[in-house]
């Protein structure tokens, strides 16, 4: 009984001792999450060739009609060219399943290694 308190007793006082030399330290996201913010903005910033944010912001402006127009048939057009390459991918899709599913059965006789025995340097 003796044996086994001192040995629990050891074993405790080891894994404070282990876990006090670990060299891991906890990771803070809240802070992680700044800095890794910070440098995407230091890297628009560099982009734009800025050393700091501009201080005024300007109010975006009316955008005219035939931008509007512009920019919608635009949208259409790509949306129709999608759509017609979705429907041409589809069809050789289908093409492609159809041919790939053709089954070559090809007939082979069994092997045996020991008639190579026999037959030695005949083959």
């Amino acid at each position: 009984m003796h044996c086994y308190l001192l040995s629990v007793f050891l074993t405790l006082d080891l894994a404070t001792v282990a876990l006090s030399l670990s060299t891991c330290s906890t990771l803070d996201m809240d802070q992680f999450m700044r800095k890794r913010i910070e440098a995407i903005r230091g890297q628009i910033l560099s982009k734009l060739k800025l050393t700091s944010p501009p201080d005024e912001y300007p109010e975006p402006e009316e955008v005219p009609p035939e931008v509007i127009s512009i920019y919608n048939s635009t949208r259409d057009l790509l949306q129709e060219k999608a759509n017609h390459r979705a429907a041409t991918c589809e069809r050789e899709r289908s093409d492609e399943e159809y041919y790939a599913k053709e089954v070559y059965k090809i007939d082979m006789q069994p092997f045996y290694p020991e008639i190579l025995n026999v037959l030695g340097g005949y083959l």
